[in-house]
């Protein structure tokens, strides 16, 4: 039978899909392919629903909290871990992962800033998953994969919210970024392009949470 996804994937070689092919060789089983690993870090951008929300204390201080939903949620459990990410010997942030994913869904950079995905569907939602796959396959990055890199190369809240807010995605999606400061919270609306919509956190105008 032809796997499809191993020509995609061969088609698609960057630093992600390399890191990919580091897990099926870690895993060295013939159950674990590269087209399923690849499946795998397609998953949001086929099928997932989620909630966030933060919130800015009396206090002034900035809660991010979320559930983060799958269609399978036995299976999804068991492979859910807490990670972190270290460069030399360091530190850099920890992250919710799901065994064989390369991508960041949630996380946060201590005394820096948090960020967690939702899912947001386009009008036509069949017809969207497709374009998401297509957009992916034609080098387009994945939220996910955004939000990693985001990580790692932002130490503050404004590096992180333009980031998050201008890189090129391959989906539609909910980018929930929260800060230490107040006021430091919004919930972004990406199109692939940019933002459609932004809520923040503005507590002067009564706005001391946003969903």
């Amino acid at each position: 039978m032809f796997d499809y996804t191993y020509w995609i994937w061969k088609y698609t070689q960057s630093e992600k899909y390399e890191e990919m092919e580091g897990v099926v060789q870690a895993i060295n089983s013939p159950d674990i392919t590269i087209g399923r690993v690849v499946l795998l870090n397609s998953l949001y951008e086929l099928e997932s629903w989620c909630t966030s929300i933060i919130v800015q204390q009396s206090d002034g201080k900035i809660i991010h909290s979320r559930n983060l939903d799958f269609d399978n949620p036995d299976g999804m459990r068991k492979i859910t871990y807490r990670a972190n990410f270290m460069k030399n010997g360091e530190k850099v942030y920890d992250a919710v992962m799901f065994a064989g994913v390369t991508g960041v869904y949630t996380g946060m950079k201590k005394g820096a800033f948090s960020v967690s995905e939702n899912q947001r569907f386009p009008q036509e939602h069949d017809r969207g998953a497709i374009e998401n796959l297509l957009m992916m396959f034609s080098g387009y990055k994945e939220i996910s994969w955004v939000i990693r890199e985001t990580f790692e190369m932002c130490d503050d809240y404004d590096c992180a919210y333009d980031h998050l807010k201008n890189t090129e995605i391959n989906a539609l999606g909910y980018i929930i970024l929260a800060g230490t400061e107040e006021g430091q919270g919004v919930v972004i609306s990406r199109n692939r392009k940019g933002a459609a919509h932004e809520n923040f956190l503005n507590v002067t105008n009564g706005d001391w949470y946003v969903v």
